[in-house]
């Protein structure tokens, strides 16, 4: 295939560690198997000075002389991945993502580990560039970024959230936030993203919720379209999914249970599986827009049945994040997230205070 190149970026520091990345991992990783092994061979370093391995990029000749790699010369794929993320300033930047984890996950056949997954998503989420992580996800099989572990899903989530509420979910931040969820629901569905092997055997074995029907990861399309009813007043197709999700989330989700009883005893212990729910502040993170989504569907679904039904999930989620709220420290990003999600009903209360108060004295 073609050599996956990264054109020039925002600031010199980017440019340094994609040219190392290129150069030492990237490059070699299109060589033969003799050719790699006198690139890396001490015995070969005299040879290759006078004769270089020659690689075309670009109408270019790139020369290739011996690197140590015993010596220490080859960096660290994933320590450097994370350096190049950290200088990604601009848009520009944050689109070489794809490419970059193509070309080491995929051509270079480095090997991730599970927790940098949601890493990943979480860092580009946080800089508000969730676009490559999307154009990453089209491919997994090329760029490893597979929405197969609930971490994984949930941080896309988390920032899908975040997104439309920096905006004050307004009804074009609201929309966009929605269809981006629908799209999340959408690759759970493909082949790409699905369990294999063991990891298969193990969420079977523990009867744990597929991905695309947990009503965790669902709770997040459901918050986003009762917004658009509640807040917009979009009652016609938002209104259909909204049922929908509500009815699948009120069939997975037992009757008065709260989120940390929502999976099987073995998920919450399973550093692959619900384990991350268990730190205060990331279960803030997640559990704070699940309980405004039951709110505002509580709210759009009115005297209907379903709306009742939602309320003994609503009241025992209520109880966990408010719990949660007490223990997190105001500025993390969890209490961060609560305040995003209800800020807006408190300063409705607050100017309704006010309204009565002024009626009264009137």
């Amino acid at each position: 295939g073609s050599i996956i190149t990264f054109s020039r970026s925002s600031n010199e520091d980017l440019d340094k560690i994609l040219k190392e990345l290129t150069h030492k991992i990237i490059l070699p990783s299109y060589l033969s198997v003799p050719q790699r092994k006198k690139l890396f061979r001490s015995r070969w370093k005299h040879k290759l000075e006078q004769d270089p391995i020659e690689i075309e990029l670009d109408d270019q000749r790139i020369r290739l002389r011996h690197i140590d790699s015993a010596g220490g010369a080859v960096p660290a794929a994933r320590r450097m991945l994370y350096q190049a993320m950290d200088n990604m300033r601009t848009t520009n930047d944050w689109q070489k993502l794809p490419g970059l984890l193509e070309a080491l996950w995929f051509n270079a056949n480095r090997r991730f580990l599970p927790s940098d997954w949601p890493k990943i998503v979480r860092k580009a989420g946080q800089a508000g560039h969730m676009g490559p992580v999307f154009e990453a996800m089209k491919n997994p099989g090329r760029t490893g970024l597979k929405l197969d572990s609930s971490e994984t899903v949930q941080e896309v989530m988390t920032a899908v959230v975040w997104q439309a509420a920096s905006e004050g979910w307004t009804a074009g931040a609201t929309e966009r936030a929605y269809r981006n969820a629908e799209r999340v629901i959408q690759f759970l569905a493909e082949e790409g993203h699905q369990l294999q092997g063991q990891a298969k055997t193990t969420f079977e074995k523990t009867d744990r919720f597929p991905l695309r029907k947990d009503p965790q990861v669902l709770a997040t399309p459901l918050l986003l379209a009762a917004a658009m009813v509640v807040k917009h007043g979009k009652d016609g197709e938002h209104m259909k999914r909204l049922r929908v999700y509500a009815q699948i989330v009120l069939e997975q989700w037992p009757e008065n249970k709260g989120l940390l009883e929502l999976h099987p005893h073995e998920a919450y212990v399973d550093p692959e599986g619900m384990a991350y729910l268990m730190e205060r502040n990331r279960f803030l993170t997640v559990a704070a827009p699940i309980l405004r989504g039951f709110d505002l569907a509580v709210e759009a679904l009115g005297a209907d049945e379903m709306g009742q039904e939602l309320k003994s999930r609503r009241n025992a989620v209520s109880a966990e994040v408010h719990d949660a709220l007490a223990a997190v420290e105001k500025g993390k990003r969890g209490a961060t997230m609560y305040e995003k999600c209800f800020a807006e009903p408190q300063v409705q209360k607050t100017k309704k205070a006010a309204a009565a108060a002024a009626e009264t004295a009137a």
